[in-house]
């Protein structure tokens, strides 16, 4: 055998080796980058359930609900789809058929939120439905005057919490005598409405009884125990025990309201 011959004879089983080698490490790269895409799409839908089930508890428009609903579904149908077929058995990702029951049967509603971690939350949970629209004009489950619409819509609604969990705050403030707070949360409802660059029909109206609220700490008039005032007050208090503390021991370590 000449000296090619034996070169091509080592070289060539060694480079059949190579080949498999380098077809296995691919193989395992997108596999690695199929369950790391599958997990991103899971996490996605898991996050847009719990917003819907936080929204299903504040508001009852039901067509938002729906179309939310909808963008799960495709979520959950993508994080399916890009399994690696053996870990396919079994696994069927978001409980579909659950939140579908939970919009039918609606939910009691909040009157108000009692803190400013419900605050952040609600703000959270409202900022991830309204990115959700973006895919759906894309791919048209949705048209863009429908998702102008909606917009605009949880936008005010969220601005209406805030501004309502502030008002009942002051007015609580109010009612005990201490005019700096009270002050200061009507102070920070007003600014949220002067600072909202849309304008919508309640909206001066409110800045104006605001503007009236604060007047009246400081000349003396009589703080009328409003509505939100009064849930606000019945939330606190059901959440404390006779002596003042929070009845639930684990409420500074949980996620959700």
């Amino acid at each position: 055998m000449s000296s090619i011959g034996q070169v091509v004879f080592i070289a060539l089983p060694i480079l059949i080796l190579l080949f498999i080698a380098v077809l296995v490490s691919k193989r395992k790269q997108e596999s690695m980058l199929q369950r790391r895409k599958a997990r991103a799409i899971r996490a996605s839908a898991e996050q847009l359930e719990e917003a819907l089930e936080f929204l299903l508890t504040v508001d009852d428009k039901v067509e938002i609900h729906n179309l939310i609903l909808e963008r799960i579904k495709q979520l959950n149908q993508g994080y399916l789809e890009i399994l690696p077929p053996q870990e396919k058995m079994g696994v069927t990702g978001v409980d579909l058929d659950e939140l579908s029951q939970k919009i039918i049967a609606g939910e009691k509603k909040r009157v108000v939120l009692k803190s400013d971690r419900e605050i952040r939350y609600a703000k959270k949970q409202f900022a991830r439905i309204l990115k959700s629209f973006s895919p759906m004009v894309k791919n048209k489950s949705a048209t863009e005057a429908t998702v102008l619409e909606f917009r605009r819509y949880l936008r005010i609604s969220i601005l209406d919490l805030e501004v309502d969990a502030y008002t009942a705050q002051g007015d609580l403030a109010a009612q005990r005598g201490d005019v700096t707070s009270a002050n200061g949360y009507y102070k920070n409802a007003r600014k949220k409405l002067i600072d909202f660059n849309m304008q919508y029909p309640e909206k001066n109206q409110r800045i104006k009884e605001l503007a009236n609220k604060t007047a009246n700490l400081f000349n003396g008039a009589p703080v009328e125990e409003g509505n939100l005032a009064k849930q606000l007050s019945k939330e606190i208090d059901s959440n404390k025990d006779e002596h003042g503390f929070s009845a639930d021991p684990n409420q500074d370590i949980k996620q959700k309201f």
